[in-house]
């Protein structure tokens, strides 16, 4: 049996007002969880973290579905 997917928002934008190579990234649907990090990719290997961190290493029973929103 297929486990049900539940999907987090998760929205990355900069850092600082000046533009560095940094982002900062949180949640509409996961409120407290923030992290940052030096790049897209590193932030979003920190988004990972951060979700096994925020369900305290023990993710919920259905599939994770992760989509980053990146202001324009």
């Amino acid at each position: 049996m297929a486990r049900r997917r539940r999907v987090f928002r998760i929205v990355i934008e900069p850092a600082e007002e000046t533009p560095t190579e940094w982002y900062m990234a949180t949640s509409p649907d996961l409120p407290g969880l923030a992290t940052q990090g030096r790049g897209l990719d590193e932030t979003l290997a920190m988004v990972k973290d951060a979700i096994l961190a925020y369900f305290d290493l023990k993710p919920p029973a259905y599939a994770l579905d992760i989509r980053v929103l990146v202001p324009v």
